[in-house]
């Protein structure tokens, strides 16, 4: 009985997961690319809340005597996926902000020397 609970309990959990981060997405706070990876974990534990026989099985495949340890080594790896996927995304985008940077101090410095420039001209024609 308890066991049944606790399963109804999860699916909760997973459908209000969903919920909000299909909320998050319509308000744009949340990138698709990045929702797609939590959508699709979480109905990975939707699954195996709904087919519990699936942790036995796969704890079976791997050699892991309980399948509660084969549940958080899927967790553990799902997390070092995210983990590894946004490094990547801050690694771009600090190599994207460092790039615009100095384009933007280029542009800066041109400018001023354009208008020293403009001011030279200026003082000559009087």
């Amino acid at each position: 009985m308890f066991f049944i609970e606790l399963r109804l309990l999860m699916l909760a959990i997973i459908i209000v997961s969903l919920v909000f981060i299909v909320s998050m997405l319509r308000r744009k706070q949340l990138d698709m690319r990045y929702s797609l990876v939590w959508i699709f974990g979480l109905l990975g534990i939707a699954v195996f809340c709904i087919f519990p026989w699936l942790l036995f099985l796969v704890s079976g495949i791997l050699g892991i005597e309980t399948p509660v340890n084969t549940l958080f080594l899927i967790c553990i790896a799902f997390l070092a996926c995210i983990c590894i996927s946004l490094t990547i995304v801050v690694s771009r985008l600090s190599n994207r902000l460092k790039q615009l940077t100095q384009n933007i101090a280029i542009a800066e410095k041109e400018h001023r020397k354009s208008e020293d420039n403009h001011q030279r001209e200026g003082k000559l024609d009087v």
